[in-house]
């Protein structure tokens, strides 16, 4: 048997846990490593580390509601899971952003290379 066989497992689980375990093994198919939450919250400083984005930005993404948080007294916690769904629609975005850059830079070449001539024209 070889690492990257695959093998059958079954068992049982409560909901949330296999809804992180999912989450967690996409994160990984994308990434291609293991993140693995310690904790359920994150403080907004921790999460913005995570995310590579400066705490205030991660204020107005929460304030906008494209990052789910949570109050505690008067602080934001951000769920783990918050942060890896603002994470894999922030890498589909790019994806989509990266496409739509080399289609227009495709179609602006042939659009050049069509109206230009070169030589005497009859």
């Amino acid at each position: 048997m070889e690492p990257g066989d695959p093998i059958e497992v079954a068992f049982s689980l409560p909901r949330n846990s296999a809804e992180k375990i999912l989450e967690l093994l996409e994160a990984e198919g994308r990434a291609g490593a293991v993140v693995v939450p310690v904790k359920e919250q994150f403080t907004t400083t921790e999460a913005a580390r995570m995310l590579g984005i400066s705490r205030s930005t991660l204020m107005k993404l929460i304030d906008s509601g494209e990052i789910d948080s949570v109050k505690v007294a008067s602080h934001h916690r951000i769920p783990a899971p918050a942060i890896l769904r603002y994470e894999k629609a922030r890498t589909e975005s790019q994806h989509r952003t990266a496409k739509a850059l080399e289609e227009f830079a495709h179609d602006a070449k042939e659009a050049f290379q069509n109206n230009v001539t070169f030589g005497k024209q009859s």
